[in-house]
């Protein structure tokens, strides 16, 4: 379960529960199908790099071609 009353991490940090890093398996798809938002950092383990606001549409794509579903679209979209 997830602690709401904790702040927001930053973007791409090991804390932002909008990715499992542990389920990440780094392919990429994410990247393609949101580029504005999300990158693959050193250790080739899905980030964030940009703001979703806006680019909603992208990022429902990319979890739903996520082939591990490591993107976890109701920490998103609160």
């Amino acid at each position: 379960m997830v602690d709401e009353t904790r702040a927001d991490p930053m973007p791409g940090t090991a804390g932002d529960e909008r990715i499992d890093r542990e389920a990440c398996m780094g392919s990429g798809n994410c990247v393609y199908w949101a580029p504005d938002v999300f990158a693959l950092d050193d250790d080739g383990i899905a980030s964030i790099h940009g703001d979703p606001a806006g680019h909603q549409d992208q990022v429902r794509q990319a979890a739903k071609n996520c082939p591990t579903r490591a993107i976890r679209l109701d920490a998103f979209f609160r």
